[in-house]
């Protein structure tokens, strides 16, 4: 007969350490199980979203630690919610492609200009609310925003997209003289040593700097017609490389 606590206080339950216990053996079979199933080399025991997902389940399991007694609805209630949780976990982990593509894909269709890969090689873009095509390209680890023209012959930067890309306006001679809306401009010429839209990186790329503002820069001819193709169709611009 164990002697009685002192000062009456009362017996400490080890009910809780019990359960979280059998919570992380029954997660430990589960990876074993996953070890088993899964040929070498494509264990999920290799992918660290899912060692964080398995070390932040035992982290906010640790709750149980604190149960003194059972409750036969308050115990099947959090059964249920532990149960919930660990699927979640597991559908994160079995369609995180699909859910980081389904991501994507919402990004581009409510900020139109974030390409979505739509297959090998292959990106598509979704019309502006202007009926244009926007890009966010990037230029010496800058972002910048990109008016799609496949009338232009260049690619054309805007002098404040230039500046934050680090290109030195000083050293610039603008004596390229070009066709305008607003009649004849002005311009200068070099080259890039990369510019990239998504996944497509091209090296050696022709461009002009505008001497004037012009509100957007325009991705031409000089970079499209590397593309292997280009298609617009239904309200989507594909490039192909």
């Amino acid at each position: 007969m164990s002697p009685p606590a002192p000062w009456g206080a009362p017996k400490r339950s080890r009910l809780g350490l019990y359960l979280w216990l059998g919570l992380l053996a029954a997660a430990g079979l589960l990876i074993f199980i996953l070890d088993r199933t899964f040929p070498t080399g494509d264990s999920p025991l290799g992918d660290p979203y899912f060692v964080r997902s398995i070390g932040f389940l035992a982290l906010i399991s640790t709750g149980l630690l604190f149960v003194r007694e059972i409750n036969l609805k308050q115990t099947v209630r959090n059964i249920l919610i532990w149960v919930a949780v660990g699927g979640v976990l597991i559908i994160g982990f079995s369609f995180q492609n699909e859910l980081r593509d389904l991501g994507l894909r919402l990004r581009s269709q409510l900020v139109p200009g974030y390409p979505v890969e739509s297959g090998p090689r292959e990106i598509t873009l979704s019309e502006g609310e202007n009926g244009h095509f926007h890009v966010y390209g990037e230029i010496n680890g800058t972002r910048i925003r990109f008016l799609i023209d496949t009338g232009a012959s260049d690619t054309v930067l805007d002098p404040a997209d230039a500046q934050r890309a680090g290109i030195d306006m000083s050293g610039l001679t603008f004596d390229r003289p070009f066709g305008s809306a607003n009649g004849v401009g002005y311009g200068a010429s070099l080259d890039l040593a990369q510019l990239s839209v998504g996944p497509i990186r091209f090296s050696n790329v022709r461009v002009s700097v505008n001497r004037a503002p012009m509100g957007s820069s325009l991705l031409g001819m000089t970079f499209l017609k590397r593309l292997k193709s280009y298609s617009v169709s239904n309200g989507k611009l594909i490039m192909r490389w």
